[in-house]
């Protein structure tokens, strides 16, 4: 599989850059981010924009450019003295992990349609409830499924969670896919609880799709740590 690279070349129109600015107005020291589509238009905004501070950083993980975020990477949104998150991105697949992940408000500005969202604290509240409601599954489940792709990258701390459940008596198993199939997932009716290693964004937003709680290895690794549940 051969991943191209595509920017959206269209330009933002002065009035869009007056909304978002209305949406940011408030704000002193602001990050910017983008989907990799939109890195010029986050580019463009911050050139036109002049009486705000901007931070545009680099991702230390898979981003390749400056402000870049992907579903499984929004490092380019660690910035400890910001007040808020712009981002240029269409939906919530990229940005939703920066207010579970960070605690900050996100304005999103689709160059495309020219949409803003806000994503306050409730939006980021009722995904972190289900984030706690999988954990506490998989944390009381008698069998676990691993969800393992085989993508570059994307088997995130799966050999090490995988002992700790079974020291703790849990049947762990693990499927093996390049792309996730849900109703696949759902035939493996013994199963209580799933554990995704791949893209982040897939336990959240496809949560749904799956009749068994599902969670990220990374969440569940987190909470293991912070509460010493699992020796």
């Amino acid at each position: 599989m051969i991943f191209v690279e595509s920017r959206f070349k269209g330009k933002l129109s002065d009035e869009f850059v007056k909304r978002i600015y209305a949406e940011i107005k408030d704000y002193k020291k602001i990050n910017l981010v983008a989907a990799i589509q939109f890195i010029d238009q986050m580019n463009d905004f911050k050139e036109r924009v002049k009486d705000k501070e901007f931070v545009v950083k680099q991702s230390l993980y898979r981003a390749m450019y400056p402000g870049q975020i992907l579903g499984c990477d929004v490092y380019a949104a660690d910035c400890d003295d910001c007040d808020a998150t712009l981002a240029f991105e269409q939906g919530m697949f990229h940005v939703l992990g920066i207010p579970l992940k960070y605690g900050k408000a996100v304005i999103t500005a689709d160059p495309e349609t020219e949409n803003i969202e806000i994503i306050n604290a409730d939006v980021a509240e009722k995904y972190r409830k289900r984030i706690m409601q999988g954990i506490g599954a998989v944390l009381t489940a008698k069998k676990v499924m691993f969800i393992e792709s085989t993508k570059s990258g994307q088997t995130y701390g799966s050999k090490m969670l995988k002992e700790k459940l079974r020291k703790e008596g849990k049947q762990v198993y693990s499927v093996l896919a390049d792309e996730i199939n849900f109703e696949r997932l759902n035939e493996f009716r013994e199963i209580d609880a799933f554990v995704s290693t791949a893209c982040q964004r897939i336990a959240i937003d496809d949560m749904n799709k799956v009749k068994k709680p599902m969670i990220n290895a990374e969440d569940l690794e987190s909470y293991i740590k912070e509460n010493k549940f699992i020796t």
